[in-house]
């Protein structure tokens, strides 16, 4: 708001001549980088004209101080600036004189001071682009001019420190297609920072020169068009230094060649070229008037002398930019740069005296480009402002004990000024309440009863309907046993067609077919389907384990073993293998079992496990009946199909079903060849021979248990007692190179140097943090040295040797004339020193200061707070009171209305609590006898609420119980009603053709065509209706008590006895056997035999075995069974029923 302001009063005040001085102000600024004298010309027309026209005034001496500046007139830079500062307050100027104030002290080094103007600028930016919205042309014009320069100055600025990654930040700042495209000596400036190097750092080497030859030649063309000689003499300047290095030239003339003949006008041999180019920049700057920039190109020039081994005429070039003008010492950078030079060519023509004067010159130069001058200042900053800071903090202090013993004379008043109060008639609204509540709570109570008894009804009907529906499954028994009978009359038919034979033989298979029709009609027996597969997706875990743990635990199951009269030997081993531990064991045991099934008593089981050359083979071995080879062929098939072999017409014994647990163990092997190629070795495999055994055997891969904690212990032990040896070591070597430099002994200097790197290197490795280039080398083209890195992450270094060494090989290769080494290992010390001479307590400190800034700064916020609060306290803990107490009583009756009110609990206790605390506000609610009533009310209403949530969630579960039951029955009896419409569909459309097939099996002539005819389509249409019927029967019933209490009780019925003799008999850990006596059920041992199939004397006993049959198939234990006999002597029938223990049975009397 300042700004705009400032710019209101501006506009308001516009003297005679702003145009025109606004006008010359332009055509000033215009001529900065062409003609100095133009420059300041139209720049002291404008401020004679400005006199009463301030930010005309203040731009006119920004104008001025710029020609100061070029010239190197420093001090009437300084008083131009600061007399911009109390001329205006127009934020553009100001920002100006900032900027020009940060150029000043990166010239001069100093370092401290840039940092406190940047602030300044950061300042006055940050204000301006608030609102930026509302500027005119010309001030965004400004604008763009100050915001291109800060980062312009900045990037100059840090590159010189050292601070390569902030210089490049600083440029990435500008957008070259943006509004810098409308000053053009901005974009030139922009130009020449990008090309003169060091800021880019994207591509190759050689792809990096080419990048920033282009931006320099980008800006020699660009001056050239618009008549910017300084820009030209810089540009020029640049391309020289690129091309000094012979093969740096090569490459870019080679490249170039266009550009090299534009550049090129007089001609000159490629080795000169560097120099004519320094020459004719130099020859600009003279004519320009940059003092600066006139000893930067005599150092330039100096440089091109020493590249072609003219020493002499390049410390002519030196002396030239030292002497030439004296005011040059004001810029240490380019002196030490200077000097460094100087110090290099003395060297050359081995003048050690020179050399060594002119380079400690330069190392002294280097404390003034220190990085931490950034937090000096602010130091500065904070240790000013500190001390009046430091007044307002004593006034805080007594502030606050005033306004505490204030608080405490008015709570005494307040305390004083309490009166009684009755409320006693507060109290019959709760009462009048609380009758309410109790009939609310009896018409719950009774709606929770009405919803119990539906609940007792329900399952009433719930029971009818499962009796019902187990009736209906083992009627489904019944009807899926026919299946088999009609297969067989098939097969008997195919026979009769396909065969053959003789003729007593078909009349014998036509007699079995007619049998097998009045099978059907009699009963339906055969249960084809008993298991299903259900086959699910396989996680595996891998991990690497000791075998012998899976081993101790197979050992342990020794006794199933024993109890066969088998032994069972693990032999002990040291294997490890990758895989799923659960699984492995799961293999071991599953094969052991089917090794202890096949072998007879007497045999023995052996597991052991042997080495292969990249696995490790599990072997489970028996000395059982053996297998036969089409056994072994087709052991790991889904399923062994008997029946197929009748198609074959051979006669095969009986076979037992492997089972599924050697199929799911081919299933794992074969998921671990699936997951990585590791388990590529992964096989199982059986070796088998009648009566001899069999042995099956599976490979997994090798695992490696590691020893990992002994390891980094005596790794650690030794690093520790290495460390400081190796250190020690690099520091002797680094102190007998020094003495061999003043000793002239330089190449063993460079030896020694060699050996202190080594150590160096070697305990850095030591470290194990070692990347593989990031060690000490003699000489190195990275961009940013290895010892950088290591104090940037903060690795334990004696950087001291770091520096004598890289020091003392400098000085080596200067007197070995070893230039490309000097420079690197120089620019190293350079940079190295320059980040540990900083004082790294300063950060710290300035941390400290900061945080005391800020609190002093809450202080002070809090003093205002209080003096602003006194008189509302006054109010508010005294004169409020006395008034609050009818406010109150008010509340108080509003609460009672809401109580009273038809709102809901929770409404009425949210509503009173609002209420409330309003009040509390202005009432201390402690003391209050008027809060005692509102919390019995609260608490009233909380009850309620509770009671409510309660009564709520019993009733919600309550109707949610009913829902359940409601669905269950209405699902039962739906799937009854289906199964009774397939069951009778059934009846209807396939009682015919049985009959239709004995009619035609009993005809003279026997249609083996239409016999065969009318059976597969009885198959078809069996099945199809079958079907339907199994599909109302997919889930199975839940075993519990109730389903064995209704098994008795069904019992009980057939039996037509009036009390069973019921005893419960433990058979093993998993079963119990109920023992029933029916004395009046005389039954013969066929009967007995046929008792729960379908020749029973009474159909409903297949309902009793239907339902044991359900409990096996939920509890998946499938020893669940039913059987009757004959009791001796005529006494009756006896029942046993094996039922899984889990069921915890217990029969009443």
């Amino acid at each position: 708001m300042l700004l705009i302001g400032g710019l209101f009063l501006f506009s308001a005040c516009r003297p005679e001549y702003k145009s025109e001085v606004d006008k010359l102000n332009d055509i000033s600024y215009s001529f900065h980088y062409r003609n100095l004298d133009s420059t300041k010309y139209y720049a002291n027309k404008a401020l004679k004209l400005s006199k009463d026209y301030d930010n005309g005034y203040a731009e006119a001496l920004n104008n001025l101080a710029f020609v100061s500046i070029v010239k190197m007139n420093y001090d009437n830079a300084y008083k131009l600036l600061n007399a911009v500062l109390k001329a205006t307050d127009n934020q553009f100027e100001l920002l100006v004189a900032d900027i020009q104030f940060m150029r000043l002290c990166q010239r001069q080094s100093r370092n401290k001071d840039f940092y406190i103007y940047r602030e300044s600028a950061l300042h006055r930016l940050h204000r301006i682009k608030e609102e930026q919205s509302g500027l005119t042309s010309r001030q965004l014009r400004r604008l763009t001019y100050a915001k291109s320069e800060f980062d312009i100055v900045n990037s100059t600025y840090f590159y010189y420190i050292g601070l390569r990654k902030q210089a490049i930040e600083a440029l990435d700042n500008i957008d070259p297609y943006g509004a810098i495209q409308q000053d053009t000596a901005q974009l030139l400036s922009y130009y020449y920072n990008i090309g003169s190097g060091g800021m880019i750092t994207s591509g190759t080497s050689r792809e990096i020169i080419q990048k920033e030859f282009d931006y320099l030649v980008k800006c020699y063309l660009l001056a050239l068009q618009h008549n910017y000689p300084f820009w030209e003499a810089n540009s020029m300047q640049a391309i020289s230094e690129h091309l000094q290095d012979k093969k740096q030239r090569d490459m870019l003339i080679a490249d170039n060649l266009p550009t090299m003949k534009f550049l090129n006008v007089d001609h000159m041999p490629d080795s000169l070229l560097a120099g004519n180019l320094a020459q004719r920049s130099l020859d600009i700057f003279i004519r320009y008037g940059d003092v600066y920039q006139i000893a930067g190109a005599y150092r330039t020039l100096a440089q091109c002398y020493w590249h072609i081994n003219d020493y002499h005429s390049a410390n002519i070039c030196l002396n030239d930019a030292l002497l030439r003008d004296t005011v040059i010492q004001r810029a240490p950078d380019l002196v030490a740069s200077i000097r460094e030079q100087m110090s290099l060519v003395y060297s050359a023509i081995d003048d050690k005296t020179q050399s060594d004067f002119n380079r400690n010159i330069y190392l002294d130069m280097q404390e003034k480009t220190r990085q931490d001058r950034q937090l000096e200042a602010r130091a500065d900053q904070l240790n000013k402002s500190a001390s009046t800071l430091n007044f307002m903090i004593g006034a805080v202090v007594f502030m606050i004990v005033i306004v505490i013993l204030l608080l405490i004379f008015f709570d005494r008043m307040r305390v004083r000024s309490d009166k009684k109060f009755s409320i006693e008639r507060l109290f019959a609204p709760l009462d009048e309440w609380q009758e309410r509540e109790k009939k609310i709570r009896l018409q719950q109570e009774d709606n929770f009863e009405q919803v119990d008894e539906q609940i007792q009804m329900e399952n009433l009907h719930l029971s009818d309907n499962l009796r019902r529906n187990i009736e209906q499954r083992a009627k489904i028994a019944l009807v899926n046993s026919i299946t088999p009978l009609i297969d067989r009359i098939i097969h008997e038919i195919n026979c009769l067609r396909n065969r053959h034979e003789a003729e007593k033989v078909r009349l014998e298979r036509y007699a079995y077919i007619s049998e097998l029709t009045n099978q059907i009609g009699e009963y339906n027996n055969v249960l084809t389907q008993w298991i299903q597969l259900r086959q699910g997706q396989l996680s595996i875990k891998v991990e690497s384990f000791a075998l012998q743990e899976l081993f101790d635990i197979v050992v342990k199951g020794y006794m199933s073993f024993r109890l066969k009269g088998i032994s069972l030997k693990v032999k002990p081993t040291d294997a490890v293998v990758k895989a799923d531990k659960i699984l492995t064991l799961f293999m071991i045991n599953t094969l052991a079992d089917n090794a202890r099934k096949y072998t007879p008593q007497g045999g023995c089981v052996t597991i052991y496990s042997q080495n292969a050359e990249e696995a490790v083979e599990i072997v489970i071995e028996d000395n059982g009946q053996g297998m036969t080879e089409k056994q072994v062929l087709h052991l790991f098939d889904h399923k062994t199909i008997v029946d197929e072999s009748l198609k074959e017409n051979e006669l095969i014994p009986e076979e037992k079903s492997h089972g599924f647990g050697l199929m799911n163990c081919k299933g794992i092997i074969d998921k671990y060849r699936k997951i990585s190629s590791i388990f590529s070795v992964c096989s199982i495999k059986v070796e088998s021979e009648i009566g001899k055994g069999s042995r099956f055997a599976f490979r997994l891969p090798k695992g490696v248990l590691r020893l990992l904690f002994v390891f980094l212990f005596l790794s650690l032990s030794s690093s520790i007692f290495a460390s400081s040896y190796l250190l020690k070591k690099a520091a002797a070597f680094a102190d007998s190179a020094y003495f061999c430099n003043l000793n002239g002994r330089y190449e063993t200097t460079l030896d020694y140097a060699d050996s202190c790197r080594t150590y160096l290197n070697k305990y850095y490795r030591l470290l194990g943090l070692q990347e593989t280039a990031d060690t000490l080398r003699y000489i190195e083209t990275e961009v940013t040295p290895v010892e950088i890195t290591w104090y940037h992450r903060h690795l334990r270094f004696d950087y001291n040797v770091i520096l004598d060494i890289r020091n003392e090989t400098a000085v080596a290769n200067l007197a070995l004339h070893d230039w490309d080494a000097y420079h690197y290992n120089n620019r190293v010390y350079t940079l190295l020193f320059r980040e540990t001479s900083a004082d790294n307590s300063l950060g710290e400190y300035v941390r400290v200061m900061q945080r005391s800034e800020n609190n002093k700064n809450v202080a002070i916020i809090l003093l205002v707070l209080l003096l602003i609060l006194i008189f509302p306290a006054y109010y508010f803990l005294y004169y409020r009171h006395r008034l609050y107490h009818r406010l109150a009583v008010d509340r108080v009756d509003k609460i009672n209305a809401v109580l009273l009110s038809d709102l809901t609990p929770q409404e009425k206790l949210s509503n009173i609590n609002k209420i409330w605390a309003q009040a509390n506000l202005l009432l201390k609610a402690t003391n209050s006898k008027l809060n005692d009533v509102v919390e019995k009310i609260r608490l009233a209403l909380a009850n309620k609420i509770e009671d409510d949530n309660k009564q709520s969630i019993s009733l919600e579960l309550a109707k949610d119980e009913l829902h359940r039951i409601i669905y269950e029955n209405q699902r039962l009896h739906i799937s009854n009603n289906v199964l009774d419409n397939c069951l009778s569909t059934l009846k209807h459309e396939t009682m015919y053709y049985p009959s239709r097939i004995r009619q035609l099996v009993d005809e003279k002539d026997k249609n083996l065509n239409a016999i065969n005819e009318v059976a597969l389509y009885y198959k078809q249409l069996y099945a199809l209706l079958s079907e339907q019927a199994m599909v109302q029967i997919d889930n199975n019933l839940k075993a519990n008590s109730q389903l064995v209490n209704y098994l008795l009780e069904l019992l009980k019925k057939i039996s037509g006895e009036k009390n069973l003799e019921k005893t419960l008999v433990e058979k093993d850990n998993q079963y119990v056997i109920i023992r029933l006596i029916l004395p009046s059920l005389h039954l013969s041992d066929e009967q007995c035999a046929a008792l729960f199939t379908p020749l029973s004397i009474n159909i409903n006993y297949m309902v009793c075995r239907q339902i044991v049959r359900e409990i096996g198939e939920t509890t998946n234990l499938r020893g669940c069974g039913i059987e009757a006999s004959h009791l001796p002597d005529d006494a009756g029938t006896q029942i046993e029923i094996t039922l899984p223990r889990q069921l915890n049975i217990k029969l009443n009397s």
